[in-house]
Formats: structure tokens, sequence, C-alpha cells
């Protein structure tokens, strides 16, 4: 059989073509098969969990690292449960880094801002919801940090936290 065609990303191997040829080879009892390989470079990890269904979310997750440039540490941190929401977190991330620059009065790039939103924002925030349990069972600590944020601005008009926000979040009004 000629070799068929993949692709790597990570520990994953897609099969761009040779699809029956594979399905042959499985029936066949084989546990290799010839093939050509192209290796795909990703600034977002792929492990042997991931699954078709993933693919979305790492995409979405590699635009908003994108958007977001943090360090490792801070960016194993990030991680949300809908694809989707990523976009939302980079806008809200971008609009506190523009406010930081305005009331500052001087210029920050994507890197300092975000290292900044994340120190000064993002993990006293989480820290805070975590001390009023206002964590879900099923949610991340960023699905909750993105959840509230979102609840807070919705009740109180304000980008700023203050016990009176968190108790208001947690009456639901």
């Amino acid at each position: 059989m000629p070799p068929i065609d993949v692709y790597r990303v990570g520990e994953l191997h897609f099969v761009r073509d040779g699809h029956h040829r594979v399905a042959v080879a499985r029936a066949q009892g084989l546990e290799q098969i010839d093939a050509h390989v192209v290796e795909v470079i990703t600034q977002v990890a792929a492990d042997s969990s991931i699954t078709l269904a993933d693919l979305p979310l790492k995409s979405h997750e590699r635009l908003f690292h994108e958007r977001v440039p943090l360090p490792p540490d801070a960016r194993a941190r990030i991680t949300l449960t809908d694809p989707v929401a990523y976009g939302t977190l980079a806008e809200g991330v971008e609009a506190w880094g523009f406010r930081l620059t305005q009331a500052e009065e001087r210029y920050l790039d994507r890197p300092q801002a975000a290292l900044r939103w994340f120190g000064e924002e993002y993990v006293p925030v989480v820290t805070v919801l975590r001390d009023a349990d206002l964590i879900a069972k099923r949610e991340t600590e960023t699905d909750a940090y993105l959840r509230l944020s979102g609840e807070r601005y919705r009740i109180m008009r304000t980008q700023e936290w203050s016990d009176e926000a968190i108790e208001r979040v947690r009456r639901g009004r």
C-alpha cells in the first residue's frame, strides 16, 4: 500500500489522506503503516488526552494567548470550558488594560497589560471568589472569574470589585 499522509500535533496524529488504508491495515491486524508525516508546531499544547471535540477549544485558547500574552505559569491557570468564552475574556482583559493605560496616562504594551491584569485583577479576584465560595463545582476558576465579572457589571455597572459587589453577586441582584 502507498503511505498515508498524516499531520502530527504534539502527541496526536490526524490522517489527512488514507483513511481507507488505515481501516484495511487495522482489519488485517497491522500495528504499523507507512506514512508521510507533517509535524505541526502549535503554541497550545496537544497531548494524548485531547479529543477531536477539544480542537475548537484549543483554537480559541490559542487566539486568546495571542491577544493576552502571559508567561507560562500564569498562562497555565487560564482555562475555560466554553471555547467562545476565550474571546469574551480577551475583550475584558484588553478593556482592563485600556482603562489602566488611561488611568496611568502611559502606554502599556500587550505583555505588560496582560501581566498587570493577571497580577492585579485576576489573581486577587479569584482569591476573593474562592474565599466567598463563589466558584461552582463544575467550573474552572477562570469560568467563575468571567461569569462573576459579567454579573458584577450587570448588577453594579462597575468594573471595580468590593465587598458590596461580592455580596450582591452572591444574592443574585
